[in-house]
Order: structure tokens, then sequence, then C-alpha cells
């Protein structure tokens, strides 16, 4: 039996069928609108980038291809503050030496 498509599985990075009528598409990024419609932002084979809007009614006709990357805000921040310039002691006495 295969696992029916909800639109809540279409997350960035998973490639998706059923979008367009010949090829599958990349999904760039999703925007909620209310539990029963999203705003599908996904990238073609050919590299075009494009936008549509989904509906709960739409789901019978996808199928995920491919699994894209978790939507976790935490992993976002936790890399965010990896990146982050490291502040070291010296760098509060200096400040407080110059001000």
């Amino acid at each position: 039996m295969e696992h029916k498509v909800r639109l809540e599985d279409l997350k960035p990075d998973c490639t998706v069928s059923g979008i367009l009528p010949t090829e599958p598409v990349t999904v760039v990024n999703v925007k909620w609108f209310g539990s029963n419609a999203i705003e599908l932002i996904y990238k073609s084979v050919s590299g075009g980038v494009t936008d549509e809007l989904l509906y709960r009614g739409d789901e019978d006709r996808l199928k995920i291809v491919t699994q894209g990357r978790p939507s976790n805000s935490n992993l976002i921040m936790l890399g965010g503050r990896a990146n982050r310039p490291r502040r070291y002691k010296s760098d509060y006495a200096c400040f407080h030496l110059t001000s």
C-alpha cells in the first residue's frame, strides 16, 4: 500500500512528482495559509523557479520521489550559533578600557 502524500510531507529539498505533467520538481520552500493550503515554491529540472498554490484536494496527485530535510527551526538556530564570532574575555577588556 502506497503512503498518501499530505501537504505536511512537502519539505525543502524533497523531490515531488505530480506538480508538473512531465517531470518531478524539487521543493525550495513551503508557506502555509491556514491548515488547508500552501504556497509551494519549487525548482524544475531545467532550473526555473516557480510557485503554485496547493490545496488538500491536490494531495491525491502528488508523489514523493525523495525525502527532503526536516523542517526544524532549532536546527537553523543551532547552525546560526555555530557560525557566530567567538567572544573572549580580552574582547571585553579592550572594550572597557576604551570606553
